[in-house]
């Protein structure tokens, strides 16, 4: 087991992050604003801190002693790979402290290294069409074997592609989560983070292991996905959607942004189609993207086209043979002709990416 022993600084981001009342940016500011390190501040009275302008409540975060700092050390200390990554550890990446209010701790589990990797982002809807999936896991198998690290949201649809394309690759994947790492969600992804973790890859959270994913977590949740990322590219998107604001914090940050387009009758290309106006890259090839990025495109034509259009033909047949009630799998594997084995490995396909949900005995549409 590892030790669950951190040093006495990364302590004291951890009592910071840990208390809830107050942003990163707060304590960052009000950090500076008195000139005081970190030591400095944690070595205060009580009655300096409240000459400091805080609360008798901020003061709280100061116990180096509470009982959720423990539940920490404990969650690291019950498993192997997991680590609590302060501002000023090493594997902190270096981009996240661009942020006017960067994390002040990362709970991680899995190769923390790829933390400061060179970067991906692939984000998309959660209810990607078929050809949007095909798109988002070719992508991301390509640019993986590339050596590009892909980081996503771990959410339904563009995101579990994303992160099942790149698994095994060398650049890996990263799941940026919006709640605790205890707190899988979607649930429905639970054996593709196993299988994530299992292929070297890590799962990241500003969020302590047992807090629950909340709406308003998400968009924190993205801004470290674009801060994290040298680039962003966006398949199939609504244009109020959380997708397109990983994209905006990219461009605000001066980071390339890719866009796939698509049919202009299709609401989800709404997205892709107004950053394309708004100037992000019209993207139709992992070239595209290498080009900007400055690597060897030449390198990058491993993946057949032909063969993933094919691909994604047979799952759109295969999806054709599941009602929207409940079909079972022998059914499905009488209509389509296809062996049980490879009938349940594709449902789980269709599970991940959010079009199925598993049942008793077979499958249902999701919609």
């Amino acid at each position: 087991m590892p030790n669950a022993d951190i040093s006495s600084t990364a302590h004291c981001w951890l009592s910071l992050s840990l208390y809830e009342k107050r942003s990163p940016a707060f304590w960052k500011n009000w950090l500076a604003h008195h000139s005081l390190s970190l030591t400095e501040a944690f070595s205060l009275s009580d009655t300096a801190l409240l000459e400091t302008g805080l609360t008798e409540e901020d003061s709280s975060a100061f116990d180096l002693q509470r009982d959720s700092i423990k539940r920490a050390l404990a969650w690291q200390a019950h498993a192997q790979h997991r680590y609590i990554i302060d501002f000023d550890h090493p594997l902190y990446p270096a981009l996240l402290k661009e942020l006017t209010s960067p994390p002040l701790v990362l709970f991680c589990e899995g190769n923390p290294q790829l933390l400061s990797q060179r970067q991906v982002a692939i984000v998309g809807s959660r209810r990607a069409t078929l050809q949007g999936l095909s798109i988002a896991t070719e992508f991301a198998a390509e640019l993986g074997a590339m050596g590009l690290t892909i980081t996503s949201g771990l959410a339904l649809g563009i995101d579990g592609a994303a992160h099942k394309g790149a698994c095994g690759t060398s650049g890996n994947t990263i799941a940026v989560m919006g709640g605790g790492l205890e707190q899988m969600h979607p649930k429905s992804h639970v054996k593709l983070a196993q299988q994530m973790l299992a292929g070297g890859g890590c799962m990241v959270s500003e969020f302590a292991p047992w807090v629950i994913p909340k709406p308003y977590h998400f968009p924190r949740r993205n801004r470290i996905i674009a801060a994290m990322s040298e680039a962003v590219l966006v398949i199939e998107a609504k244009i109020k959607s959380g997708s397109m604001i990983t994209a905006n914090l990219a461009a605000d940050a001066g980071k390339d942004v890719f866009a796939i387009p698509g049919n202009i009758k299709h609401p989800l290309t709404s997205g892709p189609h107004y950053l394309i106006q708004q100037g992000a890259t019209l993207t139709t090839c992992v070239p595209d993207i290498l080009f900007e990025l400055g690597m060897d495109v030449a390198q990058s034509r491993d993946a057949d086209p032909a063969q993933s259009n094919l691909l994604w033909e047979q799952l759109q047949g295969l999806l054709a043979h599941v009602d929207t009630e409940f079909t079972s799998v022998d059914d499905i594997s009488t209509r389509s002709g296809m062996p049980v084995a490879q009938v349940m490995a594709d449902m789980l396909e269709f599970e991940i990416a959010g079009k199925v949900v598993a049942v008793p005995g077979g499958y249902r549409r999701s919609y």
